[in-house]
């Protein structure tokens, strides 16, 4: 018995008709009759009943129908994927992912992905807001929050660790806060849809509701450039500000009481039973660019390492 035979069978039952299937695939009706009852002799049951007018199933047909349907799906979803494995990842592209990231972490490898997968053709939705990625026909999009559940499917491309910090001129001015109560006679800057800080605290999380902020944005870069440009303290993702960190431009404060609720950075998809190439050739690229643990959650807290080290050399 081959698959040929068992599709030739669906499409009599589909017909009512062994001569019209036949006549489909280019069969006399002597040689469609042949190939039914090599199928019957197969099964061992007679699949249909046969008349000059009519050509009705049997119940044997018509559970053999049932499940003839099944593996045919089942069959040709099979050798979907597996063409799509072997097939070289092509096509547009559809990506959404907030401002700070798409402009920090993916725009700078671009021409090394697009010089590997020239075939695939890159559009870009660079902003905050949350897209609909069923709805709005995006192939992935980047998101740094705990993820809710949903039919999305994820891959995990790095942790999401944040840090309160400010600009040294602030620090200078105000002072450093060394606990969350400290915060209350501080300068902060309220993102509009975090409207409360949550701290790891020596005897649980510790919640700072921020009442009054010196400013209140709804853009994680003006939030950003307000820290920058010495508004006031910000929550920031390490991903966002590792760099500035690293290089002086902000100070991370209060890192005994660890930034609670972080989540991590995740590239969401959706639901498939099998992933496009040029899906799975995307993310695997950001995954090799970024590392494991991606360097946002490394490159910082090694140069102060490394700048603690060279301090107490020099003492």
């Amino acid at each position: 018995m081959r698959l040929e035979d068992l599709r030739f069978f669906v499409r009599i039952a589909e017909l009512g008709s062994m001569s019209g299937a036949g006549r489909e695939i280019g069969l006399s009706p002597s040689a469609a009759s042949t190939r039914l009852t090599s199928l019957e002799k197969a099964f061992g049951a007679q699949l249909f009943a046969r008349t000059t007018r009519r050509t009705t199933l049997t119940e044997a047909g018509r559970v053999l129908l049932q499940y003839a349907r099944t593996a045919i799906s089942e069959i040709d979803q099979a050798s979907s994927i597996l063409e799509a494995a072997n097939e070289a990842p092509r096509g547009s592209l559809r990506i959404s992912c907030n401002t700070f990231f798409g402009r920090k972490h993916i725009l700078p490898y671009l021409v090394e992905f697009r010089e590997r997968y020239p075939d695939i053709e890159l559009e870009m939705d660079i902003s905050d807001r949350m897209v609909d990625v069923i709805e709005e026909r995006y192939d992935i999009a980047i998101r740094g929050a705990p993820l809710a559940d949903s039919s999305l499917l994820a891959r995990r491309l790095g942790g999401n660790p944040r840090a309160l910090c400010a600009s040294p001129e602030y620090l200078a001015r105000k002072g450093v806060p060394q606990t969350p109560e400290d915060l209350a006679n501080h300068d902060c800057i309220s993102m509009a849809s975090v409207p409360v800080w949550y701290f790891n605290g020596p005897e649980g999380e510790v919640a700072f509701e921020l009442q009054k902020p010196v400013i209140k944005g709804d853009s994680g870069d003006l939030t950003y450039d307000a820290a920058i440009h010495g508004l006031g303290l910000s929550l920031k993702s390490l991903a966002h500000v590792w760099d500035d960190l690293r290089d002086g431009r902000l100070v991370a404060v209060m890192e005994d009481y660890t930034i609670a609720r972080t989540g991590a950075i995740w590239a969401v998809y959706p639901p498939t039973q099998y992933v496009p190439p040029k899906v799975t050739a995307f993310i695997d690229f950001l995954i090799s660019k970024y590392g494991r643990p991606p360097y946002w959650e490394t490159d910082y807290r090694e140069a102060m390492a490394a700048k603690s080290g060279e301090s107490g050399t020099r003492n």
